[in-house]
């Protein structure tokens, strides 16, 4: 299975498959998440907590940190 660094929000889509790392509290490392979007068009994984919301992973050169892209 190949996977890819995921370099900007917006190539993420609803439906889309990503792989957690080893750095959540709420995740376990190599969980597979279906990307889903709020009432807002928000892109978000569901989490033992709720919901982990994507753009909060964005890093300072808007590549998303945290996950990888199946």
């Amino acid at each position: 299975m190949t996977m890819y660094v995921i370099d900007s929000l917006e190539e993420i889509k609803a439906g889309d498959i990503l792989i957690a790392d080893g750095g959540f509290t709420c995740l376990q490392e190599g969980e597979e998440l279906e990307v889903k979007l709020d009432k807002e068009g928000s892109k978000f994984v569901e989490c033992e907590q709720g919901s982990h919301f994507l753009d909060g992973q964005e890093n300072e050169d808007g590549e998303i940190t945290g996950f990888l892209k199946r």
